[in-house]
């Protein structure tokens, strides 16, 4: 059993950049305690409304925490598609602006146009205080201190790629080798030079993800079998390339199918995903094969999610993959803790959140949908279907 391929979700440095994620932090490793059952829900007192921001109506913008600020760039303005819908995106709709949040100030502010359309769900990636976004074809960075865009040249056309920080550097790395196999190549902001990374041992693959740990750079990724088709079950394949090494080292195969999500917490890779599958009645793997699990950089262990909560019982489905807590399917996971508490939802507030980020405790959210108003599909549009507000989480 297979989900749909993840194209941004390349992760370096603890975050995901699939879906536009992001950071160059690096947090510390800690000692993991006993883990625990599943957090009552702490009720919405952790929630407030923000100032309001200055975008439109919109959903997929890029989001990633630059300086200190929560950022959202571009996204989707033209006519609302429901979750599994087959729609067309008009491009004419997709969104140049963007705007930055202070949580210590609660302020919004405007920031430059970017020379590109930026499409939904594009990935993005965080060096220093430069923002990094695969505009389609086109890699743009945004340099948060002059407030300025610029585009930066690529050996090749992207492609199906994801961008992603792994300390100064910039990785491109291929999601997939399914249309062939494309080298990952790694840019160095301070001189503007490109390199090409060592080629790895799973090649072909599909759902390739590369994370950044102290321990270097890590590969997970699934087998593309001898007649094209993927292997089923598929089971992550992982291995590490070393700072400084030339050559990849493998690991043993994690005891999961998923790691779309694959995130360094500062103890462990962590793909938080709940739920699993047993492959049908067709071919069913005689157990059932979770979807998350954990993987210990300097063993190489693989562990699964200590007592995670059933899936689709979360709160608030807010996604923010960023060490020390994830927030993930209605829950925030603490990693060295080993612990789940269900993230509640802030008062009117839409049901579906719209993008997220953690700008140190504080986790901000922009806009979200709500497919229940009106009830007739055809009198959906931008204003009634998706929020303009905006809400702050703050641990603790």
């Amino acid at each position: 059993m297979r989900r749909p391929l993840v194209i941004a979700a390349l992760v370096l440095g603890g975050t995901l950049a699939a879906c536009g994620s992001e950071t160059s932090d690096d947090p510390p490793r800690t000692r993991t305690t006993d883990s625990a059952a599943p957090e009552d829900d702490p009720g919405d007192d952790g929630w407030t409304a923000t100032s309001a921001p200055p975008l439109g109506p919109r959903e997929g913008s890029v989001a990633a925490t630059v300086d200190g600020e929560a950022v959202f760039v571009g996204g989707f303005s033209g006519p609302p598609c429901p979750p599994n819908a087959d729609c067309v995106i008009p491009p004419r709709n997709y969104e140049r602006d963007g705007a930055a949040y202070d949580p210590a100030s609660d302020a919004w502010r405007s920031i430059a146009d970017a020379p590109r359309p930026v499409r939904p769900f594009s990935s993005a990636a965080v060096i220093g205080d430069d923002l990094f976004v695969l505009a389609d074809q086109t890699l743009l960075v945004w340099h948060s201190r002059a407030d300025a865009w610029e585009v930066v040249e690529t050996p090749q056309k992207p492609g199906w790629a994801a961008l992603a920080a792994a300390g100064d550097r910039l990785v491109l790395a291929s999601g997939s080798d399914e249309n062939g196999i494309r080298p990952d190549r790694v840019y160095e902001p301070a001189t503007g030079a490109w390199s090409t990374l060592p080629e790895d041992p799973f090649k072909p693959a599909f759902d390739r993800l590369l994370t950044w740990t102290p321990e270097g750079l890590f590969l997970t990724a699934k087998e593309i079998e001898p007649d094209g088709g993927p292997a089923d079950p598929g089971l992550v394949l992982v291995a590490v390339l070393p700072d400084g090494a030339d050559e990849w080292r493998t690991l043993p195969v994690a005891d999961q199918i998923g790691a779309w999500r694959m995130t360094w917490t500062g103890t462990h890779l962590v793909d938080p995903s709940l739920g699993g599958a047993d492959g049908g009645e067709v071919n069913n793997y005689g157990r059932v094969l979770p979807y998350g699990g954990r993987i210990d950089p300097v063993t190489g262990e693989w562990s699964p999610l200590p007592s995670p909560p059933e899936e689709s019982t979360g709160g608030w489905p807010v996604e923010a993959l960023r060490a020390p807590v994830l927030a993930v399917e209605g829950w925030l996971y603490d990693d060295a803790a080993g612990t789940w508490t269900r993230l509640p939802e802030p008062e009117d507030a839409p049901p579906d959140p719209g993008p997220a980020k953690w700008v140190g405790d504080v986790l901000v959210v922009l806009g979200g949908a709500d497919w229940d108003v009106p009830d007739d599909p055809e009198d959906w549009s931008p204003e009634n279907v998706w929020s303009t507000d905006a809400w702050a989480y703050r641990l603790g």
